[in-house]
Parts: structure tokens; C-alpha cells; sequence
């Protein structure tokens, strides 16, 4: 079943560490398939009265347990989707060339063999230890789960719309946290969603010229892509809002240098704008 499942780097290489997003994406919806299939049958067929509901309950926790289990699947499933694993082995150190005999062969006849010298002792070599691949028991961000960094983000797009609306700077703790969680694809798409392009280009603005600002929209609007729908439409407002605000350019230039999702570089070639390559 497991190799049936592989169908991306996987699939090519038997040496793959990682995630293999198709595959996890099968995964995901057999625990949907899955947990539907035991809360239809709950609500079918609810135990008798006088009937022992033992075996119901354990229904109900195997339901909760697949809900739960989807949560961390899919924060999984976006981060690899947004930070792809290379995949492949761990590749063994070099092993060292020991030294040949001096002259080189066999000595020749009348010929006294050269002193060798004795190779020089090898020194333990530390196993070594790979990085975590994303999302795969590795890297999953500041948040444990989809609905905290949702809830972070949340608070800081309405502390940005506060901000704007009242011609206030946006709070400092708002930039550390879109620098800090800039590659999270659940913390950006719930982020820009709330703040819709207008005021995405309005975050933009209020950035003020400033290098890590800059970069941190930057980063954060190309993860968002991979989650969010930015189409022809989106930019389109987005780049309306930075016209009226005088940052046009500076919206092109952080746009073009995202590293957008293929949908969002599309929509983007059909505005005539040159993405950066992904």
C-alpha cells in the first residue's frame, strides 16, 4: 500500500527522505474518507436504550483522534508544498586515500623493498546526522497548529487595518511577527486573507523603504501564493491600491522578486509582469 501511495520523488528514488506531497495528499483524504464514514455511521446508529455503548465511544474517539490527525497532516502537507525537500540519502563522508608504496609495484630483482610508512591512524568519524526534512518531523514553524498561527494571524491583520484606518504607524511586534513567520503557509494565507490586496499593498506602504520590511512582505506574499488565490484579479487590485498610494514600483519590484506559486506567476505574466523564476 505504501509503495502504491508513492507517486512523486519517492517514487523515483528508493533513498527519498522527506516528504512526497501526492502521496501525503492520498493520505490526508483517506483520513477524510475516514472520518466521515464513522461520524455517518454515528449518527445512523446510535446505541439502543439498555444497549452497552462501548463500542460507540470507541468509535467517537477513533473519529476525534482522525479529526486531530488532520490538522497536522495538513500543516505538513502545506509546508512541504511551500518548502520542498530535495529528498535523496545522506551522503557518506569521503573515505581517505591511504598512502602507496614509495617507487610504486613490487621491487625488482636485486632491488630491497622501501621502508612503508604506516598508514595514519583513522580517527572515529561521527555518524552524521541529516536535517529534519520539512515538515516531516522537522521545521513546522512557531505554531503546533493550523488554528494558532490562523489566530496569530488574525490579531495582526486587524492591528494592521487599525493601524491604516488610523493613520498610525503599524506596531513593531506586527513586523517581527510577519519577519519571524514569513515562510509559513498557514500564518500568510490566513494573514493576506484577512487584509485582502488593498490592504496588503497598504502593509506594503507602511513598510517605508525599510530592507528586512521589505523582505519580510516579500517572503511572506510568495508562501501565501502557494495557499491563497492571487489571480489576474488580486493584483490587479493589489498593484490599484499601490498606484493610489504612490508605491507602484516598489510593489512590482517586491512581486517580481516573490517566489510565487505557478498560478500566481501566471497571473502575472498576464498582467505583463516578468516573475522572478521559481
Amino acid at each position: 500500500m505504501t509503495a502504491q501511495m508513492r507517486t512523486g520523488p519517492a517514487a523515483r528514488d528508493a533513498d527519498f527522505r522527506g516528504i512526497d506531497p501526492p502521496a501525503l495528499n492520498h493520505l490526508i483524504k483517506q483520513v477524510q474518507d475516514a472520518e466521515t464514514a464513522i461520524k455517518s455511521w454515528l449518527n445512523g446508529h446510535r446505541p439502543p436504550p439498555g444497549v452497552p455503548a462501548t463500542g460507540y465511544r470507541q468509535a467517537e474517539q477513533a473519529a476525534r483522534w482522525a479529526a486531530d490527525q488532520l490538522g497536522m497532516l495538513t500543516r505538513r502537507y502545506n509546508y512541504a508544498m511551500t518548502h520542498p525537500d530535495r529528498g535523496g540519502g545522506v551522503e557518506a563522508p569521503a573515505v581517505p586515500v591511504l598512502p602507496r608504496t614509495p617507487g610504486g609495484g613490487t621491487p625488482g630483482p636485486g632491488r630491497k623493498p622501501e621502508p612503508v610508512e604506516s598508514p595514519p591512524r583513522l580517527q572515529p568519524v561521527a555518524p552524521v546526522t541529516p536535517a529534519p526534512p520539512n515538515g516531516a518531523g522537522g521545521d513546522l514553524g512557531n505554531f503546533p497548529t493550523r488554528q494558532e498561527a490562523a489566530k496569530a494571524a488574525r490579531t495582526d491583520a486587524l492591528a494592521v487595518a487599525a493601524a491604516v484606518q488610523d493613520r498610525k504607524p503599524v506596531p513593531e511586534p506586527v513586523w517581527r511577527n510577519l519577519a519571524a513567520n514569513a515562510g509559513d503557509p498557514d500564518y500568510t494565507e490566513k494573514l493576506y486573507e484577512r487584509l485582502g490586496p488593498a490592504a496588503a499593498a497598504d502593509l506594503l506602504k507602511a513598510a517605508g523603504g525599510d530592507e528586512a520590511r521589505l523582505a519580510a512582505v516579500r517572503e511572506s506574499l510568495g508562501t501565501a501564493s502557494h495557499q491563497l488565490t492571487m489571480d489576474v484579479r488580486w493584483l490587479r487590485a493589489f498593484l490599484a491600491q499601490a498606484d493610489h498610494a504612490e508605491i507602484r514600483p516598489v510593489a512590482v519590484q517586491v512581486l517580481t522578486g516573490a517566489r510565487l506559486s505557478d498560478r500566481t506567476r501566471e497571473a502575472m505574466g498576464r498582467l505583463g509582469l516578468e516573475p522572478k523564476a521559481g
